[in-house]
């Protein structure tokens, strides 16, 4: 399908500089809602105020009337910011919020739950970015600072699964984020989670952030709001979530299954050693992990030894040198059933001593 003339202007193909010629496009596209936002904000930043709030208005009925909530709420608190409203004007627009039939976009839900008091606070500090066709908004491994949320324009999200970090719930490999959509790990608020996601703009996107450190001032101020925030990233409370494991193990893993046996030492309380054999599904220079071969059959435990007793003794881990030998490592390359080939540039063998401890639940 062709392209229309504003379609090339909201995407930044076209770029309208002069208020007479915005004017001119306005008065041919009067029920385009994104182009009368677009030429308020150029009145604003020509100080033509008056004019700015004007259009500010229209285009927030125009979206609202579409069911396009987060878009008029924007353009809504635009407006607010030149002028001042009424206690009439304030109750007037979340009345008509909360009367509008939305359409179930996240951040649409979002502020439709969220009571006027609550709604003011949310959005009281927020911050809004630009950014062209190719930009990348958020890198996989960055730690997000703030919740952001689509206001115009299309990105892709590209995900990642870390082997030393599960993800929350799960995501898609790929998925587009368009109008209303939400990305940024930022709950819970206490952990700081780094992002298993890339965020690019695939065309010319307007995004508003909201920082952490806000949005937690917002949810002391009214507890409400925090059960929005979990709605709106997809987490529920009944879903633990796991803290990564790289919290516990520094090292690199390497993602090799291989067959291993292990020693807990004697903890000088005249326990004998406990030698279990079994194989491990990941390795790394600071820890392994360990699943015991068979039913069990194969460990040689003394039958009065506890599993609390186990905890926090040293252990000897040995995997066989021939598991790493050249031959071996090529017919694991070949074996479809193992998804991850061998890092060539592992240690030929392996032998050392870790300290046991309880797995982390999820």
């Amino acid at each position: 399908m062709k392209k229309t003339v504003p379609e090339f202007i909201l995407d930044g193909s076209i770029v309208v500089d002069s208020v007479e010629a915005f004017g001119s496009i306005i008065k041919e596209f009067p029920d385009r809602p994104e182009l009368l936002k677009m030429y308020a904000e150029m009145l604003a930043a020509k100080k033509l105020k008056d004019a700015a709030i004007e259009q500010y208005q229209q285009a927030a009925r125009l979206f609202l009337d579409a069911g396009r909530l987060f878009q008029s709420w924007v353009s809504k608190t635009l407006q607010w910011r030149l002028q001042r409203p009424s206690r009439e004007q304030l109750l007037e627009f979340h009345h008509a919020v909360a009367n509008t039939a939305q359409n179930s976009a996240p951040v649409d839900e979002f502020i439709k739950n969220l009571t006027p008091a609550e709604r003011m606070v949310v959005f009281s500090q927020f911050r809004r970015i630009y950014a062209p066709a190719g930009k990348t908004i958020l890198k996989a491994g960055d730690f997000p600072r703030h919740l952001y949320m689509v206001v115009a324009g299309v990105l892709k999200e590209n995900c990642y699964e870390m082997v030393s970090q599960k993800p929350r719930f799960r995501r898609d490999a790929s998925r587009v984020l368009c109008e209303a959509d939400c990305f940024g790990d930022i709950y819970p608020f206490s952990e700081k989670m780094p992002s298993q996601s890339d965020i690019v703009a695939t065309t010319r996107v307007e995004v508003v952030m909201i920082s952490r450190q806000h949005l937690m001032r917002a949810c002391r101020r009214h507890p409400s709001v925090e059960n929005g925030i979990i709605r709106l990233c997809r987490i529920r409370f009944a879903k633990k979530i796991e803290t990564p494991s790289n919290g516990v193990r520094k090292g690199q893993r390497y993602s090799i299954p291989t067959r291993m046996s292990i020693t807990v030492l004697p903890n000088g309380n005249g326990h004998p050693p406990i030698t279990m054999e079994g194989y491990s599904r990941d390795l790394s220079m600071t820890g392994v992990s360990f699943i015991p071969g068979g039913d069990g059959a194969e460990q040689k435990m003394d039958g009065t030894t506890g599993v609390e007793e186990l905890l926090n003794r040293d252990v000897r881990v040995t995997i066989p040198a021939d598991d790493f030998s050249p031959k071996n490592r090529d017919q694991r390359q070949q074996n479809p059933g193992h998804r991850h080939p061998v890092r060539r540039d592992f240690p030929a063998s392996s032998r050392g001593v870790f300290r046991l401890c309880r797995k982390r639940q999820g």
